[in-house]
């Protein structure tokens, strides 16, 4: 019997995948907030990629109802709780899958409705919501797919077939490691957001690309400190070696192996920079705030990350963006 598929969440990435697995022949169906769903319903979902753009006619409601076999859950990590609470409502057995930024998806997720059911997915892409009815992919993806807890291993399988229909999936044996992994990559995401640069030019600005490096090394060092390791991936590879080498060291392979991603050209903004500009709230405090509340519980200070922290607040809360000098001279190299 056919599975039924529930996304719910239509930003970037949830309508990017919802858009995948229709056009493969999955009965899916996506949820997400008024006007972008307004659009879908009247327009379909532009699909843009780095050489084609396709419109695509997929059911779009702003309301989960009914049986979902599995539910790919792509709402912002601050959003998690009350979606997770809706889905409790339906009564039914459906496989959750977590796709959020940062590490407390998976036991948020199953405080609400189970250890057994959660499956955890970590997102290695990048993707644009700006626009309603238009997403765009801006990179190459990757989807990393695991069990949090042990209840819940025996859904991994479906989970690994289904995702791999949109995106390139693998499966990873501690999906907990490979969540701390990319949070390190999104600690900079702040950075963007202060400044509304995007992220091929804020990379390639010393200044900030130094206070990258510095948050980076802040967050590696209190994860490890924390009891909290990172995978064996070339990134996380990367990380460490960031974590161990002096400043001029670590910059030259920051700009190497990761800047680099980027062209300076990109106009592509990370998904913390995508909410300021679309109005929504601030998913900071499950990224850098992460770290500093790590940092307070061991006793370990934590200033890059603290002072991102405070200074993506306030731009979230006054909705000025900070030139990158006014940002720089908060902090000390």
């Amino acid at each position: 019997m056919p599975q039924t598929i529930a996304v719910f969440g239509a930003g970037a990435i949830g309508s990017l995948v919802a858009a995948r697995l229709h056009e493969s022949g999955v009965a899916v169906g996506l949820i997400g907030r008024e006007a972008q769903v307004a659009a879908i319903q009247a327009k379909g979902l532009r699909v843009k990629g780095r050489d084609e753009s396709r419109v695509v006619q997929l059911p779009a409601t702003t309301t989960l109802a009914g049986a979902a076999d599995i539910v790919l859950l792509t709402v912002k990590s601050q959003d998690v709780q009350d979606a997770c609470r809706t889905i409790a409502t339906l009564r039914s057995d459906a496989t959750v899958v977590t796709m959020q930024n940062g590490v407390r998806s998976d036991q948020e997720a199953a405080d609400i409705l189970g250890r057994d059911r959660v499956v955890g997915c970590v997102l290695n892409i990048s993707a644009t919501y700006l626009e309603p009815g238009v997403v765009e992919q801006n990179t190459a993806g990757r989807f990393q797919v695991g069990a949090p807890f042990p209840e819940s291993k025996a859904r991994v399988d479906a989970v690994l077939a289904l995702l791999s229909l949109a995106i390139k999936t693998e499966y990873v044996p501690d999906i907990a490691r490979s969540r701390w992994t990319k949070l390190m990559a999104n600690l900079n995401n702040a950075i963007m957001a202060i400044t509304g640069w995007p992220i091929g030019k804020a990379l390639r600005h010393p200044g900030l690309t130094r206070l990258s490096i510095a948050t980076i090394r802040e967050g590696v060092k209190t994860a490890q400190l924390g009891g909290f390791g990172l995978d064996q991936s070339r990134r996380a590879r990367t990380f460490r070696l960031m974590s161990t080498l002096p400043m001029p060291l670590s910059y030259l392979i920051f700009r190497g192996r990761l800047a680099g991603n980027f062209p300076p050209d990109s106009t592509y903004g990370p998904s913390t920079l995508q909410s300021f500009q679309r109005g929504s709230s601030s998913e900071l405090d499950y990224l850098n705030g992460e770290i500093v509340t790590l940092g307070e519980r061991i006793g370990r200070p934590t200033p890059y990350n603290a002072g991102l922290l405070e200074q993506g607040r306030a731009v979230f809360a006054t909705g000025r963006h900070q030139s990158p000098e006014e940002l720089l001279k908060n902090f000390r190299f």
